[in-house]
């Protein structure tokens, strides 16, 4: 069940990124997704893990410059 999830989880990101460059010539704006886990021995920390999903919108409007 862990490797299905895997899969279905590196399909999703790759999709998005395989999707992202002709967004971003598009609408001037990327996205990126990242998943993270560790397994370290430091006290307090029990195997983190987590999900990183970041926005970036680039306005080009003119200021009058």
């Amino acid at each position: 069940m862990r490797k299905l999830c895997a899969v279905i989880l590196s399909a999703v990101v790759w999709l998005v990124a395989a999707g992202t460059p002709a967004s971003a010539a598009e609408h001037q704006s990327t996205l990126s997704a990242g998943y993270l886990q560790t397994h370290t021995d430091m006290p307090g920390s029990d195997d983190l893990k987590g999900i990183n999903v970041n926005t970036v919108m680039n306005l080009r409007t003119r200021w009058g410059w």
